[in-house]
């Protein structure tokens, strides 16, 4: 029978406590027969650990559960490498949850069989909507030739976005909620973890896709509704830093034909944001942390994964134009738009 680990990560969640017991609730009771859930608390000070262990020990049932409380805010990376280490060394698939996501009852099962329809597959994602359950917070992920990243059909409605009742290979799967295969993980990155604990938050959901195809592995999208997700509720105005850094650390690290624009912009970013000590902080930390990474990957290749195509006129005009304008650029954008070598 296969096993599978689900790493479920918590962080100050009092001030939707609600959101977060429904979350846990859902991962207590998914519709599959040999699994795990590991907690892991990323050093929360608002009480909201408490309040969880208690409800575990209340309602966790016949599924084994696993508690960690970390020392400090390690963030997603971090705290879901802890879980990594935690899980049973047994466990095949590895699915990745955020607190204020609710599963489906099968999506557990949906994702595990879609990583078993192909050996090369090393990790899954589904459509996933936002709370009110019609609006699609991410139908997957997908990367841009000018290093943007967001989900499919973000925002959208289903009936917008023609071709997600269909499997498709997706640039990265979205860290909200996605199963990776273990053993494709172990091969794949230098440290046989999943992330990289430097990146915090953002980059690492971005990096393990990339990572993947570029050792050979693919990234699958399968068209179940797997969760629905209240998008923000721990991360907050956090998202704004890191996902700036994170841009700026992907044009170093991953290789697109618009790398001399990624040059130049670092350049007009550091003149421009000169005087703001946050946006320039960002870049800084950008930088030095796409180079790290490149030490410890090696440069990726985005062209060994599925992606969005861009255009010069669109690359250049970041030059002229705040960098972040883009990053949900890929609203209302179908299947069909996808560009593969697959």
């Amino acid at each position: 029978m296969v096993k599978a680990s689900v790493i479920w990560l918590n962080y100050n969640s009092v001030k939707f406590i609600d959101i977060a017991l429904r979350s846990l609730e859902s991962f207590l009771n998914l519709d599959f027969d040999n699994y795990e859930v590991i907690i892991v608390d990323n050093a929360s000070t608002d009480g909201s650990f408490e309040v969880i262990k208690k409800y575990v020990n209340e309602h966790k049932g016949n599924v084994k559960v696993k508690v960690i409380k970390n020392n400090k805010n390690l963030g997603y990376a971090g705290g879901m490498n802890v879980g990594w280490d935690a899980r049973d060394p047994n466990s095949r698939y590895v699915a990745f949850a955020n607190n204020d996501l609710i599963a489906t009852p099968e999506s557990l099962t949906k994702l595990i069989e879609c990583l078993e329809s192909e050996r090369e597959i090393g990790a899954c994602s589904g459509l996933i909507y936002f709370g009110d359950g019609k609006t699609i917070y991410s139908a997957e992920c997908f990367m841009d030739e000018i290093w943007l990243v967001a989900g499919l059909c973000h925002k959208a409605v289903k009936d917008e976005c023609p071709g997600l009742d269909k499997e498709y290979y997706v640039t990265y799967p979205d860290g909200a909620y996605s199963v990776v295969r273990a053993e494709a993980v172990r091969k794949t990155m230098p440290h046989g973890k999943p992330f990289f604990d430097e990146t915090f938050l953002f980059l690492d959901d971005y990096l393990l896709g990339l990572a993947l195809w570029n050792r050979g592995y693919k990234v699958k999208y399968t068209p179940h509704e797997t969760a629905v997700h209240f998008h923000g509720k721990t991360i907050g105005q956090l998202s704004s830093f890191y996902g700036y850094r994170a841009h700026i650390a992907l044009s170093y690290l991953v290789h697109t034909r618009y790398a001399f624009i990624g040059k130049a912009l670092m350049l007009e970013r550091q003149i421009y944001y000169l005087f703001n000590k946050i946006k320039l902080s960002a870049i800084r930390e950008g930088i030095t942390l796409g180079k790290s990474l490149i030490m410890k990957l090696g440069r990726l290749n985005l062209y060994c994964a599925p992606y969005l195509r861009g255009n010069f006129i669109t690359a250049a005009s970041t030059l002229l134009q705040r960098p972040l304008k883009y990053f949900y650029s890929f609203v209302n954008i179908s299947p069909n738009n996808i560009i593969s070598n697959i």
